[in-house]
């Protein structure tokens, strides 16, 4: 998964922790004579209220951050050579 997919699940999720809208058009057409013609057109608006399992995820990636900032300065340095290495082997 690349980070254009890894933001868009992101916001996704912060969407649905938070609560979002969504607007429907139902269009209705006709047949008359020779075309197809619009004969009714209907707008509607759908709120969905906040969801808790996704608040949880996403308090859940605040949690690992915050450990993070717990590591001693030799912990760290070590959680960076392990990542840079992980960076190499991916090239």
């Amino acid at each position: 998964m690349d980070k254009k997919d890894e933001k868009r699940l992101k916001k996704a999720l912060m969407d649905k922790a938070l609560g979002y809208t969504t607007q429907e058009i139902i269009e209705e057409y006709g047949y008359t004579g020779e075309d197809f013609v619009l004969q009714k057109k209907k707008t509607s608006y759908k709120t969905y209220p906040p969801d808790l399992s996704a608040m949880q995820m996403l308090l859940g990636d605040v949690e690992e951050g915050d450990k993070l900032v717990e590591l001693s300065n030799e912990e760290l340095e070590a959680e960076k050579i392990r990542l840079i290495k992980l960076l190499k082997e991916k090239k």
